[in-house]
């Protein structure tokens, strides 16, 4: 009788191949790929994505490394356009002229035009709430305290009912007629 030695090791063998998923990793980032387009270019699923780079700091490192110049460009992108910038066009106006081997066009004269785009105003607020997100959030955060009466049947919150605003008024000694 032959006893068989278990491994120690469960589940399915990995696919990540430490000489291969880094080099391409960072080639798919450097061209601009989201993590879900890379996991799917090296064959696994996005939460294996996200495992081998918990896993494998070389495979995270290139990632990062490859996301680096993207990510540069895009920010050089969004500034660009939060401050408004100039470029120049180039117009040219051309003479047709007929010949007996056809219609020619001759250049007849090249303008450089400058152009103006101004700042986007969404860009700088996408700018302003990502950079400086202490004094430009959009979101607001209301402290109120809700009660549930259930005798009442309803909910109290941060406003109060006109009987309540009454209630006070008479506890203070003001005149509450309106």
């Amino acid at each position: 009788m032959v006893i068989m030695k278990k491994s120690d090791k469960r589940g399915r063998k990995t696919k990540y191949d430490p000489e291969i998923f880094p080099q391409l990793a960072e080639a798919y980032a450097r061209d601009g790929l989201s993590d879900k387009e890379i996991a799917a270019k090296l064959g696994i699923k996005l939460p294996t994505y996200y495992l081998y780079q918990s896993k494998f700091l070389d495979f995270f490192k290139a990632i990062k490394k490859g996301k680096e110049p993207v990510d540069l460009h895009v920010e050089n992108a969004l500034l660009k356009r939060a401050l408004g910038y100039e470029y120049e066009e180039i117009h040219t106006e051309i003479f047709i002229k007929k010949t007996s081997d056809g219609l020619i066009e001759i250049p007849k004269s090249v303008h450089k035009i400058k152009k103006h785009v101004p700042p986007d105003v969404a860009a700088i607020a996408f700018w302003l709430t990502n950079r400086r997100p202490e004094k430009w959030k959009q979101t607001k955060v209301l402290d109120a305290k809700v009660t549930v009466d259930k005798e009442k049947k309803r909910i109290s919150s941060l406003f109060p009912t006109q009987e309540e605003i009454n209630d006070v008024l008479e506890d203070a000694g003001g005149d509450n007629e309106q």
